[in-house]
């Protein structure tokens, strides 16, 4: 079964993006300058995000593909089809669709983004690992990567934190259910 992880920036304060998705704040935020994620990028065969991530991160990018050479899943309320280079639109429940993902064959899933999306796969126990990267810079406002919620989320384990130029970055690993109660 694929593996599916979260990888992706926060403010010191958990936003995602400004309340306006600007994503500005990240991109003026220094990094190591021999950091390198293919090693990360090469495990991984579907990439899943918003539509607002999407659009996002294609108006940065500019003329460049992004996330090249893997299948794109991009959540929407509005757009429909396979509008996009290497992938498809969807709408509906991300439980189902990283379900279905996750039978297939394949390398790993990585979601990107949002919040609703991750927060919601989180109340399922969806994700098997988290590498945030937490940016030096207060927004105050705006889109945060955990969404409010009633219940605990998940439990995870530090696997180990890094320094990536000016951003801190953990890696984590979800604590898997134990399937017998310690004995008291």
């Amino acid at each position: 079964m694929r593996q599916v992880f979260f990888y992706g920036a926060i403010s010191l304060d958990g936003f995602l993006s400004s309340a306006t998705d600007d994503l500005q704040w990240l991109f003026d935020t220094s990094l190591d300058k021999e950091f390198d994620i293919s090693d990360f990028e090469d495990r991984i065969g579907t990439v899943v995000m918003g539509h607002t991530t999407y659009r996002e991160t294609q108006r940065l990018s500019g003329a460049e593909r992004n996330f090249p050479n893997k299948e794109k899943i991009v959540f929407s309320r509005s757009e429909k089809g396979n509008n996009i280079i290497e992938g498809n639109y969807v709408s509906g429940d991300p439980v189902a669709v990283i379900n279905r993902l996750k039978a297939e064959a394949g390398q790993a899933i990585w979601v990107v983004g949002g919040g609703e999306i991750v927060t919601t796969l989180l109340k399922h126990d969806l994700i098997d690992e988290l590498w945030i990267q937490i940016a030096p810079v207060v927004l105050g406002t705006g889109k945060r990567l955990f969404e409010e919620t009633e219940q605990e989320l998940k439990r995870f384990e530090l696997v180990s934190v890094d320094k990536i130029g000016q951003l801190s970055e953990l890696h984590l690993k979800r604590i898997q259910k134990s399937s017998t109660s310690p004995v008291n």
